[in-house]
């Protein structure tokens, strides 16, 4: 496996690298680990944070370069799985992640499980008004735009 980055040194100092091999994507030089599989999600979460991911369009340069670097088509950072530590801060109910995790969502594409996760959240008193806010907005237009009905859960 040829590996990419870090993307991100975590507050303990461990560097995030990834790796696309035979397409699919792969988090810890270490121990590899498919993203989307066992704690990937809690291990990519400080891709979210200022001062440590920084943001979508860092991130993607950084996998772009490192495609590029490892022979494959830039294209493919594309493919990336973001909404991986993006729907995994909201599952888990991480308030502050998922204050983080907000900012993402316009960059990741959601299915029908997602949007629903992220309408309830959108009503969850746990998260700040602005989260719920923005949660709201990013929600409706996603249903808008696809004739979806939220359904509001039974807590």
């Amino acid at each position: 496996m040829k590996w990419i980055g870090p993307l991100f040194t975590n507050a303990g100092g461990w560097s995030a690298y990834v790796s696309y091999f035979d397409g699919e994507w792969y988090i810890d030089k270490e121990n590899p680990k498919k993203i989307g599989e066992g704690k990937s999600g809690l291990m990519l979460l400080p891709i979210m944070e200022k001062g440590y991911g920084e943001d979508y369009e860092t991130q993607l340069e950084l996998l772009r370069a490192g495609l590029t670097e490892n022979g494959f088509n830039s294209e493919l950072a594309e493919t990336f799985p973001f909404h991986i530590p993006v729907i995994f801060s909201f599952e888990q109910r991480m308030s502050s992640w998922v204050e983080m995790a907000v900012e993402w969502i316009p960059n990741i594409e959601l299915s029908e499980e997602s949007a629903q996760l992220l309408f309830e959240a959108s009503q969850d008193k746990l998260y700040n008004q602005r989260t719920r806010q923005l949660l709201q907005k990013v929600v409706n237009s996603w249903s808008k735009e696809r004739g979806f009905q939220f359904v509001r859960s039974q807590h």
